[in-house]
């Protein structure tokens, strides 16, 4: 009686490129050098759109331009974009493989962030000493009861945008019902020219460990994380017109120890 007819089509064109380079070098047989350069792009557009109608004169037409009534609110069309695009690098050294070090880093310039906020620095190195590997160690014979020993510490900076709308600090425009038989839109989010990347800086002391020629291993870790930025909603008084704003209000931290045991009892 009714004869709905509904058709619809939603469309996300993605692309992604990588380019990285690596170079590697020994100098006087004990230095050891690695390192690593690269650029990313990420790019999403999406399209969607659907035509919902009833009451069409027939059945022998099934597609929705037979139909004499729209279905108010189900008709629409969407078109969106995203777009993230990176630099990154990693220099690894050691020398001898007793003294280990790692610096890394990564910018992101994201495009649901405010332009003079999109880019973001993410630092991080990490370094370790293989004390098991030091002369005096093996000739004190501490081997035999320690077979690995290499304490270690880190520091690293990440970023976060994950559930941020792709339009949302820009500011977003709804359609309205009509009034008194006229049309209108109605800004239904303000707009957001503030609004930063949330950044956790991360810090970690550790040791591996290995006994009876590794046959049981620890690792201990003690990590200190603390989140700042963070991406947070805060409700706004109902006079305003909207419900709630995004800020970057409030941090977290979360610190704790972790200890890890592997034994090989039987091969």
């Amino acid at each position: 009686t009714k004869r709905d007819a509904v058709a619809g089509m939603t469309r996300d064109f993605q692309q992604q490129y990588n380019g990285i380079l690596n170079y590697t070098k020994t100098i006087g047989g004990q230095h050891n050098l690695n390192l690593m350069a690269g650029a990313e792009y990420f790019g999403v557009k999406s399209l969607a759109m659907q035509v919902d109608g009833q009451s069409a004169p027939t059945d022998d037409i099934p597609t929705a331009n037979a139909s004499t009534v729209f279905t108010p609110g189900s008709n629409y069309s969407t078109r969106s974009q995203y777009s993230i695009v990176s630099a990154f690098g990693r220099l690894n050294y050691d020398y001898d493989q007793r003294y280990l070090l790692t610096m890394v880093f990564r910018q992101d310039a994201v495009s649901s962030l405010p332009k003079k906020n999109r880019s973001g620095f993410f630092p991080g190195m990490s370094a370790g000493w293989n004390i098991h590997r030091e002369a005096f160690y093996t000739n004190a014979g501490l081997a035999k009861y320690i077979s690995t020993f290499k304490p270690r510490i880190s520091y690293g900076v990440n970023g976060n945008v994950a559930g941020l709308g792709r339009y949302e600090v820009q500011g977003v425009y709804g359609l309205q019902t009509n009034y008194n038989g006229q049309a209108g839109f109605l800004n239904t989010s303000p707009v957001n020219p503030e609004l930063r990347w949330e950044k956790s800086k991360t810090t970690d002391v550790g040791a591996d460990l290995g006994f009876l020629e590794n046959r049981i291993t620890v690792l201990f870790d003690y990590y200190n994380r603390k989140t700042s930025d963070l991406l947070t909603y805060i409700p706004l008084p109902s006079y305003t017109g909207y419900g709630t704003f995004r800020t970057n209000l409030g941090t977290y931290q979360n610190k704790d120890y972790e200890v890890a045991v592997t034994a090989n009892v039987l091969n």
